[in-house]
């Protein structure tokens, strides 16, 4: 019995002690932060950090953003294509530049710097620095690299979420394939740092560097997570200002979608339906997110396919002690119950609409479903499928692990495959198919561990003859016109 007693108390010790990363605590040194690494040296007062890129709409220019510890005179983005410094050398100054104060005690504070290049050349494998002046001194970044759209008609992006700086598994990963420059951008779908705003926004400085390498490399399009929610999630807006939200007819960075040859994309922001989001702000979002749908079904033959990145998954698999999968993810298919009626959420959208996927993350695994409606499994086929599927996405690594599912239930049938390992997606884009491929990370030293999934969707010409505001055409299959009147 004694023996009973200690061990209940040491495992509610261990249970009580946070983990290193986790909300609240700094990150102590692992395989994948190690402390030698650059990330963590110190920055003087006007030297460019936390530098990263983002796309304006079909890649034909680019927004960067970096940070300073003080306020500059200027801010400088200089780039050229690959070898041709002396000859063909752009420089532009800065477009916005702004104080960033977080919103804890300590009133922490850096200076945000936007700089937006001019039109870019298709193909093309640029390097690039940002600088800063400040009086007579100029001081610049490192060199970095990025690569513009082919002229073809094809494309790859990966698609991650839920990272941290403590076991950030698939870090090793991302900054390889970044740096190989065959992806054209790669999607987060929330959950930055743990929490940026921690240590009077220290962690969101540390973080940022932390994944300078990459972020520098490949344009980064993001969306919120809800442990970007501090200061009415200020962190997120500011530091990821640089993302195509004013294009797209969005009043911030938590909404916003671009073009990209054959793919409309579309940023969400999940959090509207919680956190005591208001019945005004949440249909405030879903008209911005109709009308953006409806304007994009409009242009489906040039454009056949729509994929929609959120944070919270509408479907998964549970795994123990946690509502995501049931009632939180019901709110995200039908919207939270205010004054008594449901506000509407987004999966009558998306079958209104014919989205494609739904990308998403907050479960620390992946799960790909089959095409689904109303929590029932409407195909097993990928084909001109006649409805949405979702990828859940949310196991880069971060310091809880991964979230093993509950695996004596029965399987859902809308469930197509599971990971509970580390890892992350690509998906290649033609103009009548995608191919998703999923990868694990090894935990022991972040490598490349082979390929979990891999799944190839089609779209035939008659496919792209869809309905959006008008209802079901001959063209679509009966099984799709009883969805969306249902819908």
């Amino acid at each position: 019995m004694r023996y009973l007693v200690f061990s209940l108390a040491l495992v509610s010790l261990v249970a009580s002690v946070p983990l290193p990363g986790s909300p609240g605590t700094r990150a102590v040194p692992d395989t994948y932060n190690d402390y030698g690494d650059t990330w963590n040296r110190t920055y003087s007062a006007t030297e460019p950090q936390q530098i990263h890129i983002a796309w304006l709409p079909d890649g034909v220019a680019c927004r960067i953003q970096f940070a300073t510890h003080a306020p500059t005179d200027d801010a400088i983005l200089e780039y050229w294509p690959e070898g041709e410094r002396d000859l063909s050398s752009v420089t532009v100054r800065r477009t916005e530049g702004w104080e960033f104060v977080d919103g804890g005690e300590g009133q922490h504070t850096i200076y945000l710097h936007n700089l937006e290049s001019k039109m870019l050349y298709p193909g093309t494998l640029y390097t690039y620095v940002v600088g800063t002046v400040k009086g007579n001194e100029t001081l610049w970044s490192d060199l970095y690299m990025f690569h513009t759209p082919s002229p073809d008609a094809s494309f790859e992006f990966i698609a991650t979420a839920d990272m941290g700086t403590s076991n950030a598994v698939s870090r090793p990963n991302l900054r390889r394939l970044a740096e190989q420059h065959r992806y054209d951008f790669m999607t987060f779908a929330g959950d930055q740092a743990y929490d940026m705003a921690d240590f009077n926004g220290t962690k969101g400085d540390e973080y940022m560097n932390f994944v300078q390498d990459i972020y520098a490399t490949i344009p980064v399009m993001a969306a919120l997570g809800n442990h970007e929610s501090a200061y009415n999630f200020s962190h997120y807006k500011n530091r990821f200002n640089i993302l195509p939200y004013r294009e797209s007819g969005s009043p911030d960075p938590t909404f916003y979608s671009f073009d990209y040859k054959a793919l409309h994309f579309v940023a969400f922001s999940s959090e509207v339906f919680f956190d005591d989001g208001s019945a005004e702000q949440i249909q405030t979002a879903l008209n911005w997110l109709d009308q953006d749908l409806t304007r994009a079904n409009e242009n489906r033959f040039e454009r056949p396919w729509i994929i929609v990145m959120a944070h919270r998954p509408m479907y998964c698999s549970p795994s123990l002690a946690t509502e995501d999968c049931d009632e939180k993810a019901e709110i995200m298919r039908l919207g939270p119950v205010l004054d008594g009626k449901r506000t509407g959420g987004l999966e009558a959208l998306f079958l209104k609409h014919r989205v494609d996927i739904y990308l998403c993350g907050h479960r620390h695994n992946y799960e790909r479903t089959f095409p689904v409606a109303h929590n029932t499994r409407i195909s097993t086929f990928y084909r001109d499928a006649p409805a949405f599927f979702q990828l859940v996405v949310g196991n880069a690594g971060n310091f809880q692990g991964t979230d093993p599912f509950e695996n004596e239930h029965q399987v859902a049938d809308w469930s197509a495959k599971r990971y509970e390992g580390y890892g992350f997606s690509t998906i290649r884009v033609t103009p009548r198919t995608l191919l998703i491929s999923h990868f694990a990370s090894d935990p022991e030293d972040g490598s490349l561990a082979g390929i979990i999934d891999r799944v190839l969707v089609r779209k035939s010409s008659t496919g792209l003859h869809l309905p959006h505001r008008q209802g079901c055409v001959a063209s679509v299959s009966s099984v799709y016109c009883q969805i969306n009147k249902s819908a």
